[in-house]
């Protein structure tokens, strides 16, 4: 997980180093092969975060120091929090599909002729 993070702020300070450098994308057969492998790793790097914090509670629980029902939080206010995470990502879904849409509807070239003052496209 560690390694595969570093990986990934290396190609993020790769890519920034060649476009400050060159003033462009880089096009390197190693950066495009770099970049294809920082898709899969981070899933796996995200899955191997949560694996390392699951089994790291465990061991409480396995060994009897500790009942699986006491691991569970009594704290309270935790339907709020569910409740408001839930609102957001309600939000972010609803405007994510209206923009979605509209760009399906209308092309991307809509935005460009209506938001950067773009007269006319051929």
């Amino acid at each position: 997980m560690v390694g595969i993070g570093t990986f990934l702020a290396v190609v993020a300070v790769w890519f920034l180093w060649a476009r400050w450098r060159r003033g462009q994308l880089p096009a390197s057969t190693w950066f495009l092969r770099a970049v294809v492998a920082a898709g899969p790793l981070s899933v796996v790097a995200l899955i191997a975060g949560w694996i390392t914090t699951e089994v790291g509670r465990q061991p409480w629980i396995v060994y009897g120091f500790m009942k699986t029902e006491d691991a569970v939080t009594g704290a309270d206010g935790i339907p709020v929090g569910y409740a408001t995470i839930a609102v957001v990502y309600v939000a972010l879904y609803a405007v994510a599909f209206v923009l979605l849409r509209r760009i399906a509807r209308e092309g991307p070239e809509a935005e460009l002729r209506q938001g950067a003052g773009v007269e006319a496209l051929p």
